[in-house]
């Protein structure tokens, strides 16, 4: 099995890689000290300006040590160059006048006064976006570089649109020279509580964490029909939530579940469907959800743990669906499960790993029971896992392993700390030019007051703007124009801000943009287009589900226990119905009049009305005693035939 641990080898390090450690490591130890109180107790007052600039400068210069300027150039091809050095220069000086300033610029949040400081701000902003496009690719670069002309020229746009303009002076030194722009709330709760749990992460991948939820899955499902796809789903889940990033997640896990998927007879795309799919719901399944929870969590004011609540139903509704699914593909094909000698121990694994788990129950006891801050609760959590690694020689934490997992944790921020920087300029922006009480305004006036157009214009929306960008970054943007729309239209605040979230993550298995299907195809030698596709079909619970939040808002633990199972019970089975609607397949190949009867079912389930449900469940019972009668029949011929 290929070894999910990181490599430490400094002696075959470029000076370029070994640059990047440096600063890697730094982050990570300062990150920690801020965390723990350390500062306070040694008596250095550090204002969140202060701690904030410096957080997106080392993280900023990281990106310019580990991110060529060019796909065409690998980070060891390409030497330290001038496109690099000005960049890290540009950060390093218009950070550093930031967090050495911090205490003035807090009192008075004045603009900007000095040529000098234009120069920084100017100079700052670019490298910033440069770094952006270098992680995330062009879309958002472009979009928050738009975003700082409009505030500038917004007197000369038509319509909604029209504001009235700022001048570069006073535009900048908001953007720059408060709390509020680039350095505002955003940055504060990655460069804080979203910081502390990618460290977590990088700890747990560095003493065998991914090894072990993989060997987990593997010894719980393999034994299954289809147990190599069922695996597949279930160690995606599992690094799903350690992992921000859906890429990483088909990039670790697909390493070693797709050749087993195709080994045991799944065709190439279809396993790394398989893959993308199980990712992509990750990134919907507490506690880290890209890192979208605690921003989720901060816009709407309200406990994180309720974030975590409200999204674990959904979540549990998409895996049942795709399990489902999976297992039925399986059925299809007449695939058996994995050979005992090929898996796996579940006693051996548990044995081996148990320790693994231990942190995450008192992460869950300090969040729902203690009710203790994200912030606290991950950095004791984090002290538990080290403290129960030190059990076992091969999990210890040694000065190697250390310094591994604080380089990981840093690196895991390259593509969350730029954007979060960089999109200070666009909340900026949007703030200073009323664009987005506008944009709500105009929203409201195109749907006419018609719930359903509004919803759908704001799902395609959030689809479009997924495209190319990450989710932290699409739901900022979404949440800012579109969400308040959504919340005058009467839906719940909590059920608009995770519409907006599933629906700006799709773009990532739909074609053509499909970034994590491009990643699993490569692979898995597949077709890009053909796994995106597959895996859309895989992955139509992710379509459907956020309407449940609209109209079933019982899924996100709104309402009475009643209403909570009944909306879980009827959204899983809904859901469910549509996926084998989309597998073609039951116990037998489906006819087109049993599929389109299945597809009625599967509607009126999800439908929240007593009457359609009844409707769809009898239709369903139906259908499946007719099933069950034909497949006894089936059975009884061939015995005829054979007597």
């Amino acid at each position: 099995m290929t070894d999910l641990v990181p490599k430490f080898e400094w002696q075959q390090r470029s000076f370029r890689s070994k640059l990047a450690f440096v600063v890697a490591v730094i982050w990570s130890v300062y990150t920690l000290a801020y965390l723990t109180n350390f500062f306070f107790y040694c008596g250095i007052v550090l204002y969140p300006l202060t701690y904030r600039s410096i957080s997106s400068g080392l993280i900023c210069t990281l990106v310019f040590l580990l991110s060529p300027p060019s796909k065409k150039m690998t980070r060891e091809e390409s030497k330290l160059g001038w496109y690099d050095v000005l960049p890290i220069a540009a950060i390093v000086i218009g950070c550093t006048y930031i967090a050495y300033n911090a205490n003035d610029l807090i009192a008075e949040g004045r603009l900007i006064t000095h040529p000098y400081e234009m120069a920084l701000a100017a100079l700052l902003f670019v490298a910033i976006i440069e770094a952006v496009r270098r992680t995330t690719g062009w879309t958002l670069s472009i979009l928050i570089t738009f975003f700082f002309f409009y505030t500038i020229y917004s007197d000369h746009f038509p319509g909604f649109l029209n504001s009235t303009g700022f001048p570069y002076s006073m535009a900048v030194g908001w953007m720059y020279l408060s709390a509020e722009g680039v350095w505002g709330m955003v940055l504060g709760i990655v460069s804080t509580v979203v910081a502390g749990f990618i460290i977590f992460g990088g700890f747990l991948r560095t003493i065998g964490a991914a090894r072990f939820f993989n060997d987990l899955a593997l010894a719980s499902a393999g034994t299954l029909r289809g147990g190599a796809a069922k695996a597949a789903v279930i160690a995606s889940t599992f690094f799903g939530t350690i992992s921000g990033s859906t890429a990483a997640n088909v990039a670790t896990t697909g390493q070693i579940t797709i050749p087993l998927m195709k080994n045991t007879g799944y065709h190439a795309n279809y396993a790394g469907a398989v893959e993308a799919t199980s990712s992509l719901g990750g990134m919907f399944t507490p506690p880290v959800m890209g890192a979208t929870a605690f921003l989720i969590a901060e816009f709407l004011q309200i406990n994180y743990w309720s974030v975590c609540v409200a999204a674990f139903l959904p979540a549990l509704a998409f895996y049942v669906t795709l399990l489902a699914q999976v297992d039925l593909e399986a059925a299809k094909i007449g695939l058996k499960g994995l050979p005992k000698e090929d898996i796996p121990s579940l006693k051996a694994t548990i044995l081996g790993g148990w320790h693994y788990l231990l942190p995450f129950v008192l992460l869950l006891f300090m969040l729902g029971v203690l009710r203790y801050s994200a912030q606290s609760s991950i950095m004791y959590t984090l002290a538990a896992l080290i403290l129960v690694s030190s059990f076992k020689k091969e999990t210890r934490l040694t000065p190697k392993r250390l310094l591994m997992a604080l380089e990981d944790s840093a690196k895991g921020m390259i593509h969350i700390i730029p954007l979060c920087t960089a999109i200070g300029i666009l909340i900026g922006s949007i703030q200073m030019t009323g664009a987005g009480t506008k944009f709500t305004s105009e929203l409201l006036t195109m749907s006419g007051g018609n719930l359903y157009l509004l919803l759908i214009m704001a799902g395609l929306a959030a689809f479009i703007l997924g495209m190319g960008m990450t989710a932290v970054g699409v739901y900022i943007l979404t949440v800012v124009l579109i969400a308040p729309a959504l919340v005058r239209a009467g839906i719940e605040p909590i059920a608009a801000h995770m519409f907006l979230f599933y629906f700006g993550c799709l773009s990532f298995i739909t074609p053509p943009v499909c970034v994590d299907a491009y990643i699993a195809a490569g692979i898995a030698k597949g077709d890009p287009f053909k796994t995106g596709f597959r895996a859309m079909r895989l992955g139509f619970a992710a379509y459907l589900v956020p309407w449940a939040f609209i109209f079933n808002p019982g899924i996100l633990f709104l309402g009475s226990p009643i209403q909570v199972i009944t909306a879980f019970l009827f959204v899983t089975l809904g859901a469910v119905t549509m996926g084998v609607v989309f597998e073609g397949f039951l116990t037998t190949p489906l006819k087109s009049w049993e599929r389109l009867t299945l597809t009625i079912c599967g509607l009126l389930l999800f439908i929240p009305n007593p009457v359609t449900r009844s409707v769809g469940l009898v239709l369903e019972g139906l259908f499946v005693f007719w099933q069950v009668y034909r497949i006894r029949r089936m059975k009884s011929d061939i015995t005829l035939n054979r007597i």
